[in-house]
């Protein structure tokens, strides 16, 4: 499953670091709206094709969005959804003018519109726009808010999921998520695996959205954790440890000591397996003869470069055959 982040700003959590491909999302700068009379922009005349195209490019810009990775337009007051009558009709002309113009902004770049969720609504006039030379993902929102539920969060996304197979199949499904309830404190650690395993159930992919240094959370238990053990790209090989990071105060331009604790997950004893990061350094490089459910520590000295631009830092590690990736948080 591919992931995308959504960043920009200073020292933000930096998801790259871990395999994340940066995209990018264009914002409704322009307040579109329609009625019965047409299109308009703040009320007023739409914008033309170069003005639009210099809005596309500066929201590249800010989110450093790479070649080839997806281009999702949030433009939430024109959506089909919401909409009926001659003001549909007006909203489908101006999502297909907006989406031409983006596609010549960034060939090679899929084009997606956010917000396309579970609400059927329209749906003939939306399959028009997942025509060929017209938009080429859907980008559902699958946040959480504090009073849901495990069955209406998944209730509510595979209706999204499934209305999007059913209008366009073939077309890759990248919800966007995010690391916090809407509005509310972190996800719990099992509210995040249960939405990844959901993810790979459902979808194809899947965008971080806005994370930001003050949403990176706490050094030790943070979300960046969970981010970088499930999706670091160092991860892919499997193995019988699960590695853990104490709580670090890490710091611009200096080195800390953490505890690093090693557990056999597996249900066999494990040999004496090395421990090796070109990030991290070890009072012990050897883990011991571990049997099932016992677990081991040993110090590891972490150095921080001077000027590192991001709000947090990958450490990869190999145990033996096994590769984990962990991150933290870096003040």
């Amino acid at each position: 499953m591919r992931v995308f982040t959504n960043e920009r700003g200073e020292r933000v959590p930096g998801l790259h670091q871990f395999g994340a491909v940066r995209s990018t999302v264009v914002y409704d700068i322009f307040k579109f709206t329609c009625d019965d009379d047409g299109g308009h922009a703040r009320g007023g005349a739409l914008p033309g094709r170069a003005a639009y195209q210099a809005q596309v490019h500066a929201y590249i810009e800010q989110f450093g969005g790479e070649p080839g990775a997806p281009v999702v337009l949030d433009f939430e007051d024109i959506l089909l959804t919401e909409m009926s009558g001659r003001a549909a009709r007006h909203a489908l002309d101006l999502w297909k003018r907006l989406i031409i113009w983006t596609k010549e902004t960034v060939p090679g770049s899929p084009v997606g519109m956010y917000g396309f969720d579970w609400k059927p609504g329209n749906r003939e006039l939306t399959r028009e726009l997942y025509e060929d030379g017209l938009l080429d993902l859907f980008a559902p929102e699958a946040y959480w808010w504090p009073d849901q539920t495990r069955t209406t969060w998944t209730d509510r996304f595979a209706a999204a999921v499934g209305h999007a197979r059913a209008l366009a199949p073939g077309k890759p499904v990248h919800p966007y998520f995010h690391p916090h309830y809407i509005g509310g404190g972190e996800l719990p650690p099992d509210v995040w695996s249960y939405s990844v395993d959901r993810f790979r159930e459902l979808a194809d992919g899947v965008v971080i959205w806005e994370p930001s240094t003050a949403n990176a959370g706490s050094p030790a238990a943070g979300w960046v954790s969970r981010y970088a053990q499930e999706w670091g790209h160092a991860s892919g090989a499997a193995g019988p440890f699960t590695v853990t990071l104490g709580t670090v105060a890490a710091v611009r331009g200096s080195t800390v000591t953490a505890r690093l604790t090693v557990t056999n997950v597996s249900a066999t004893a494990t040999d004496a397996t090395p421990i090796d990061s070109a990030d991290v350094s070890f009072d012990t490089p050897v883990v011991p003869v571990l049997p099932p459910g016992a677990a081991w520590t040993c110090a590891a000295d972490i150095a921080v470069p001077p000027h590192h631009p991001y709000s947090t830092i990958p450490l990869r590690l190999a145990l033996g055959a096994q590769k984990v990736c962990l991150g933290i948080v870096v003040d």
